[in-house]
């Protein structure tokens, strides 16, 4: 005879194994790269010694891991990397559409994390199914979000130190005036 205990035990039983074979439910909690398995530093790790150009097949959509960064894994052959293609609240501004399936270029500087897996640091990211670009590093691999332009002047707006005025563009406080 099956006791009360006994079913609601079963039942517990049955309710967690559910969960962690699938993974939905304790995602938002437990997610182990939320965690920083990978022992890298996203935003200032980016060695110009390692970078190179890479094209695979986007195996995800870009999602949220470590520290509210974002990937995207792709294959390249036998090999998985996730690529890192920024901080969530950038993405979100500025990324680029991919679906898995699409056929991406990515230039970067190549990583090994702690956890074994295979990492690229994305300075371009291109989508040749769509033709969509994203550049998100400098030549020297300072990120664009963190408010350097290109020739390195700091800049806290949104357009990397290019500021439209009165139908002219002004930089850095002077520069060249069209009316």
């Amino acid at each position: 005879m099956l006791t009360t205990g006994r079913f609601f035990s079963i039942i517990f039983l049955a309710i967690i194994l559910n969960c962690l074979l699938t993974g939905a439910v304790f995602a938002g909690f437990w997610d182990s790269a939320d965690m920083g398995k990978s022992g890298l530093d996203f935003n200032s790790g980016y060695d110009v010694n390692t970078v190179s150009t890479m094209s695979g097949r986007a195996l995800s959509l870009p999602h949220p891991g470590e520290k509210e960064n974002v990937f995207v894994e792709i294959r390249n052959g036998n090999q998985i990397s996730n690529v890192y293609v920024g901080q969530r609240t950038y993405w979100e501004k500025k990324g680029i559409a991919i679906n898995p399936n699409d056929e991406l270029i990515v230039k970067g500087s190549k990583a090994q994390g702690k956890d074994g897996k295979s990492y690229v640091l994305a300075q371009k990211v291109v989508n040749r199914t769509t033709g969509g670009q994203v550049e998100l590093r400098n030549e020297k691999g300072e990120p664009v979000w963190s408010g350097r332009s290109i020739n390195g002047i700091r800049s806290d707006s949104p357009s990397g130190g290019m500021m439209r005025s009165g139908g002219g563009m002004m930089r850095s406080g002077g520069g060249m005036m069209r009316r």
